[in-house]
């Protein structure tokens, strides 16, 4: 019992981050300074938007003629107008500035909020090793790089880009071919490669694989053909011949 006392978690006094809470403290309070730095400037640009979108207070002309119909004295009824007017234009501006600070925290919350898949990702990571090298056959650092190369297909999902339209169609080709290098492959080619191929006037076409160290054109058309498997970008001619396009290639 006195061994286990002794260690890290358990001693008196110092950070708490020692032992087992290694880093989480480290990681909250900088994770807590990334959400209030960018909380700051998201809260000026929303408080700008929310005072150009939010209806202006009104002057109560409509009261003050009315109180001075019913015969109010003009000073008694301009001042009470105006107190009214000061009133409703500050509850305005307050409604604006607590609006922006909570979307900012909001915001910031949300865009530095970690991946919750990051688990998720290590055992997908896991299953395409297992595809590609077989059970066992590869390390833990493979294990790491593939769930890294994961958690970034999760971030560029959520940027409304080239990025965000090639991770998705790589997601779609992870379930066919059960392997991250040819799903890469194959939805760069579809986006990297594929408008450049149309530019210089030729036909991009699907995948091909080598048989017996060949080209299978069987049943092809000519056109350019993308090998999953090697990262290559083929031409099939209209002698049915298969090349490599170097400069298409490099595109993937």
């Amino acid at each position: 019992m006195a061994r286990v006392l002794k260690r890290p978690m358990f001693r008196r006094g110092g950070p708490t981050n020692d032992g087992i809470m290694s880093g989480l403290v480290d990681r909250e309070q900088k994770q807590f300074g990334d959400v209030a730095g960018r909380a700051r400037e998201l809260t000026p640009e929303l408080e700008s938007l929310l005072r150009e979108f939010t209806p202006k207070t009104r002057l109560p002309l409509g009261a003050v003629g009315a109180a001075l119909v019913q015969g109010t004295p003009i000073k008694q009824a301009i001042t009470s107008g105006y107190t009214d007017f000061t009133k409703r234009d500050d509850a305005r501006e307050a409604a604006i500035r607590s609006g922006a600070v909570k979307l900012g925290i909001s915001q910031a919350a949300a865009a530095t909020k970690p991946s919750t898949n990051i688990l998720k990702n290590r055992r997908t990571a896991r299953i395409n090793l297992e595809a590609k090298f077989g059970k066992d056959n590869f390390t833990e650092q493979d294990v790491i790089k593939e769930t890294a190369r994961l958690n970034k297909l999760d971030e560029a999902g959520k940027d409304p880009s080239l990025k965000r339209l090639i991770a998705s169609r790589e997601s779609v080709y992870l379930n066919q071919y059960g392997d991250g290098s040819k799903a890469r492959n194959h939805a760069s080619f579809d986006f990297n490669v594929a408008p450049q191929i149309s530019k210089a006037g030729k036909v991009p076409k699907g995948r091909i694989k080598l048989k017996d160290g060949v080209y299978d054109t069987k049943r092809k058309t000519p056109g350019v053909y993308i090998d999953v498997d090697n990262g290559k970008v083929i031409e099939i001619t209209a002698e049915l011949e298969a090349i490599e396009l170097p400069e298409f290639t490099a595109l993937l």
